[in-house]
């Protein structure tokens, strides 16, 4: 069913609060994981389950932020089993992460209602604070412009800032097959909230007015931004592309990494309780890095970055979905979220693959087909 959220004095923020508050309060959700306020600014992911605390910590889940891939949060709160009814506030990117890891069997939909919103993109965090933080008039007017991008189908200008890498070149701004859909594309959300409820939450909502569902030039305004990304993305990847095809190759792109690890810990798809770059597999004797280096001439150091890379890329290309937390986490500027999408992309495609697109599609490395040998190439 699709209906309207009435917006008051143009605060669609208190308008999405309230409807949040309603879902509480009707049962329909036991507890709440959304984005909370902090005092600099910023929004960290909260679970909440006193529907006061909305109001008075100030739930904002459309700050164009993303601390992380609140996935990797849907998935420390569920696991296997949901110990209650919980109400989760997605973004796309997140969703789709969400179903790859309920394929992978780290976290599940049962008594989870996904509450998803259009995307614009998001900014940096600290880029974001740094132009922001403590700026309540530049705020108000940052938030006014980035909801009217939405409308028009285009990307937010704000001064001094820019989208985030992967959102510049991201073609799934839009959300299917959710719970709860808040439109924000081709809508003047001063005017009211476009929603679109699955039937039993508008019963159990008490909503029996049908509204409208989106805004009368949705269609136009999501094509016009994806259109724009899918230029951006094909341009970036292709650079990637061409670098990997270089003298320099795929090591050529990992030069400054220092092994941190921050990729891994950002990517809502590593999600491996025991990380075998995180144990004494790699802490190498004195001497294995002296014997290198005779052998060799030289020896970089620290070792082993490329084969940490690869390694994360042969378990979940086929499942990343190009949010770019990764790029994000890197303290040495290396374009990790352009790399695994370039590489990511050939590999779904091989398998006529989109990662995030539906829960009940198997996932293809665990899937089985008794002809598949054949079919590249293989005799019977």
């Amino acid at each position: 069913m699709n209906t309207i959220i009435p917006v008051e004095n143009n605060d669609v923020l208190a308008a999405f609060r309230s409807f949040l508050k309603r879902l509480m309060e009707s049962g329909v959700v036991e507890a709440l994981l959304v984005p909370l306020e902090t005092g600099d600014g910023t929004v960290l992911p909260a679970l909440v389950t006193d529907p006061a605390r909305l109001d008075a910590e100030r739930a904002n889940p459309l700050m164009p932020v993303m601390p992380i891939n609140n996935a990797r949060a849907v998935s420390a709160i569920t696991g296997k089993h949901t110990p209650a009814k919980i109400g989760a506030v997605l973004r796309p990117c997140e969703i789709r992460a969400l179903v790859e890891l309920v394929k992978l069997q780290q976290a599940t939909l049962d008594h989870v209602l996904v509450i998803g919103m259009d995307c614009p993109g998001t900014y940096e965090l600290n880029e974001f604070l740094s132009r922001n933080g403590g700026h309540g008039e530049r705020c108000a007017a940052n938030f006014a412009e980035y909801l009217t991008a939405a409308r028009e189908g285009r990307e937010p200008v704000i001064e001094g800032l820019e989208l985030r890498p992967a959102c510049r070149m991201c073609i799934h701004p839009m959300l299917e097959n959710v719970d709860v859909h808040i439109h924000l594309f081709g809508v003047d959300v001063n005017r009211g909230l476009p929603v679109t409820l699955k039937d039993d939450v508008a019963a159990a909502l008490q909503i029996t007015e049908p509204g409208a569902g989106g805004g009368e030039s949705l269609g136009e305004a999501v094509t016009r931004l994806t259109a724009g990304r899918q230029k951006v993305r094909e341009e970036a990847l292709g650079n990637i592309r061409k670098q990997m095809a270089s003298n320099g190759g795929i090591t050529g792109l990992f030069t400054s990494c220092i092994r941190c690890h921050n990729c891994m810990t950002a990517c809502p798809i590593c999600y491996c309780k025991t990380c075998l770059f995180k144990t004494a597999a790699f802490d190498h004797e004195p001497s294995f890095y002296l014997n290198a280096a005779r052998r060799k001439g030289a020896t970089r150091l620290l070792g082993d970055t490329l084969l940490f890379h690869m390694t994360r890329l042969n378990h979940m290309s086929t499942s990343c979905i190009s949010c770019g937390m990764c790029t994000s986490a890197c303290p040495s500027d290396i374009p990790v979220g352009a790399i695994f999408s370039a590489i990511g992309e050939q590999v779904q495609a091989e398998f006529e693959y989109v990662p995030g697109r539906d829960a009940a599609e198997a996932l293809p490395l665990i899937t089985f087909h008794p002809d598949e040998w054949t079919e590249i190439g293989e005799e019977k």
